[in-house]
C-alpha cells in the first residue's frame, strides 16, 4: 500500500503553524501583561529646586572648546 505523504507534510505544516502562532500569540500577551514598577531612591524623589548656580555658566563660558 503506497502511503500520501502530500497529506502527511499538509497536517505537519498546519501544526507547525498553530504552534508558531500560539507560541507568539502567548509571548506578545506575556510582554504586554508584564509591567515592573521602578523603585524610587529618596534621592530621586525629592522636589526639584528651581534654582539655578550662575557661576556654572561663567566657568563654561571661560573654558576654551
Amino acid at each position: 500500500m503506497k502511503k500520501n505523504y502530500s497529506q502527511d507534510v499538509l497536517l505537519l505544516a498546519i501544526l507547525s503553524l498553530t504552534v508558531t502562532f500560539l507560541w507568539v500569540y502567548l509571548s506578545i500577551y506575556r510582554a504586554l501583561g508584564k509591567s515592573e514598577k521602578p523603585v524610587l531612591t529618596s534621592k530621586q524623589n525629592q522636589p526639584l529646586e528651581p534654582k539655578l548656580d550662575e557661576s556654572i555658566f561663567e566657568e563654561l563660558k571661560k573654558r576654551k572648546i
